[in-house]
């Protein structure tokens, strides 16, 4: 009796250790495929941003060459690139967001202190390329672009509508230079609130 008792034991012992080395080779197993898929996947985001600054760079170069000049209240499209986003990043929805890096800074032309007029020294603008993931597992990748004198804005998803457009625009007999990102309805920035 005794011995069959040993034996049960033995054999239920054997199992539970059978699946606890099971569950630590899965578990294993799946923090390596994870790992390993976060890391083609912020590959992926990377060049995605690298593809997207280069195409900035070359699209500021045609426009800031360009002597076009729109009429009052208007705009006018100086250049256009598009884009050969990928659909999916390892098969996940993403988003990518061109962005002004500090625009509190940019925003602000004149304002008052006291009865002081002051005016910020610096009047170019940095701007940041953000790419991420939707889906799970979440990450993000940003790329800084250097400081250009053009304001850019826009946003696309998953690749769709990956257009790259400088539009020149005339508001109150100034001229202003945009970067557009994708489809968007508006262009002017605010530059004064009273």
């Amino acid at each position: 009796m005794q011995k069959g008792q040993a034996e049960l034991i033995e054999y239920t012992l054997t199992v539970l250790f059978s699946v606890i080395i099971l569950i630590s080779v899965a578990a294993i197993a799946y923090t390596f495929y994870n790992n390993a898929l976060k890391q083609d996947m912020k590959k992926s985001m990377d060049e995605v941003a690298l593809q997207l600054s280069n195409a900035i760079l070359k699209i500021y170069q045609q426009g800031k060459q360009s002597t076009a000049s729109p009429a009052n209240s208007t705009s006018i499209l100086i250049a256009s690139v598009n884009l050969n986003l990928p659909a999916k990043i390892s098969n996940r929805n993403y988003e990518v967001d061109l962005i002004r890096e500090n625009p509190l800074f940019t925003s602000v032309i004149n304002f008052t202190v006291g009865s002081v007029n002051v005016t910020p020294s610096i009047l170019t603008s940095g701007a940041k390329i953000v790419v991420k993931t939707i889906d799970d597992p979440k990450i993000v990748s940003s790329k800084d672009l250097p400081n250009i004198d053009v304001n850019v804005q826009g946003t696309v998803f998953n690749g769709i509508n990956a257009t790259l457009k400088y539009y020149r625009y005339n508001y109150n007999g100034t001229s202003y230079d945009k970067i557009v990102l994708g489809e968007q309805g508006i262009i002017i920035d605010i530059t004064e609130i009273s």
